[in-house]
């Protein structure tokens, strides 16, 4: 879930647009709703015409959206209704909206002169303050001898009604919020969890007599070492190896070092297949073999960078490396390949029909299940990440957090 939600994401400004008019029309008092920076989100409520005219130029605008911004930092600090003066000499109050200790904006209300203070003396400070806009000070005046006069105290119990208010609403806009989100993630999460039981009953349908399997390969391999058939050998032993390895629980966590492991195996036939053709490069630091990661993360990866980047090139080169940078572990496959399209990347991260192009030979687990399983797993901020252009290679990071479970 987000944790700096905007104003107008949290509150339900035409309620509050109706509420705020209510106010102003009963208490006397202009009233308006800004964000962080001073700039309105609801329309102004019962606005002076003086106030009108002054922001009608741009110095005028520009210092009473400063004066609006600076009076919700100074109400913050307080956490109450904070009564200063305009720009202009009118007497305001900011009151802070503050939704689980967020401040996401401010009530300003007020635009009169205060019953405590001297008329007179307000009223030439507030000639004094306009005199040098771009404006005829002869409107100025007659709108300045137009101001409220209202007791201070009445200031402050009309604010501190309309800031609780205001507070109450965004208390329920985000709590709105928080049970969309909450339904959202939960309708993921089943659906990742009814189509990764629908991938992990369709490698189960392909286990026919697996030990069967493992033990004709094992033959194989003893037979070559009697032939003194080295390679031979090694790629079986390596087959043998990926396929034992392959069959494990597609939810099952193991150690980094085991999918490296696995990684060998793959690029040791690949090695035999390809000859000297194709170059593969492995390096992991020391310190992140010890993580846990999904069983068959990287393979997946590696195999569509040979099979789908490296075809129609009779050269290439592919570079799997891992490292960690601040709290997450990056496991990057590169390759100089074909590259991809920006369209074409959006759909094999995200699109299902998508996956049976793109699907790993030796296991069914492409690279959409690969995305959608480390989300699902370790969060939104997880997955795949994947930058390419066409004729330029391509480049996946895999994203997973460095201390996991």
């Amino acid at each position: 879930m987000k944790d700096n939600y905007k104003l107008s994401e949290v509150i339900n400004v035409d309620i509050l647009q109706s509420i705020q008019d209510k106010f102003a029309e009963a208490t006397g008092l202009s009233s308006v709703l800004v964000n962080r920076e001073g700039i309105p989100v609801t329309k102004e409520s019962r606005f002076t015409d003086l106030c009108h005219i002054i922001r009608t130029c741009r110095a005028g605008f520009q210092r009473c959206k400063m004066s609006d911004a600076q009076g919700g930092i100074n109400a913050l600090e307080t956490g109450h209704p904070h009564i200063y003066q305009c720009p202009f000499g009118l007497t305001d109050i900011a009151a802070p909206i503050i939704v689980e200790n967020r401040f996401i904006g401010t009530i300003l209300c007020g635009q009169v002169l205060l019953e405590e203070d001297n008329y007179q003396e307000s009223l030439m400070r507030i000639k004094e303050k306009t005199k040098n806009l771009d404006l005829e000070q002869k409107i100025l005046n007659k709108k300045i001898e137009k101001l409220e006069v209202i007791p201070k105290s009445k200031v402050m119990a009309a604010a501190e009604f309309l800031s609780i208010t205001a507070n109450y609403i965004a208390e329920m806009g985000l709590v709105n919020i928080y049970q969309q989100e909450l339904l959202e993630e939960t309708r993921n999460r089943r659906e990742l969890e009814q189509y990764l039981r629908t991938k992990e009953l369709k490698i189960l349908q392909s286990q026919v007599n697996p030990h069967f399997l493992f033990n004709v390969l094992n033959s194989i391999a003893r037979l070559a070492l009697i032939e003194n058939a080295k390679e031979t050998e090694e790629v079986v032993y390596a087959l043998s190896d990926l396929l034992r390895y392959s069959l494990r629980n597609a939810g099952e966590m193991v150690k980094l070092q085991e999918e490296m492991d696995c990684i060998r195996d793959y690029l040791t036939i690949q090695k035999k297949r390809f000859g000297d053709n194709y170059k593969f490069t492995l390096d992991f630091a020391d310190e992140i073999k010890n993580i846990n990661i999904p069983v068959l993360t990287i393979q997946p990866i590696v195999e569509n960078a040979i099979i789908h980047g490296l075809k129609m090139q009779e050269k290439g080169k592919v570079s799997i490396k891992g490292y960690s940078k601040n709290d997450k572990v990056i496991i990057m496959v590169k390759d100089n390949g074909i590259g991809m399209s920006r369209n074409k990347i959006k759909k094999l991260l995200f699109y299902e029909e998508e996956e049976e192009t793109n699907k790993s030979h030796v296991t069914g687990i492409g690279i959409h299940n690969v995305h959608k399983r480390l989300k699902y797993i370790f969060g939104e901020e997880y997955g795949l990440d994947i930058d390419s252009e066409p004729g330029k290679g391509m480049i996946v990071n895999i994203i997973i957090p460095r201390d996991n479970f």
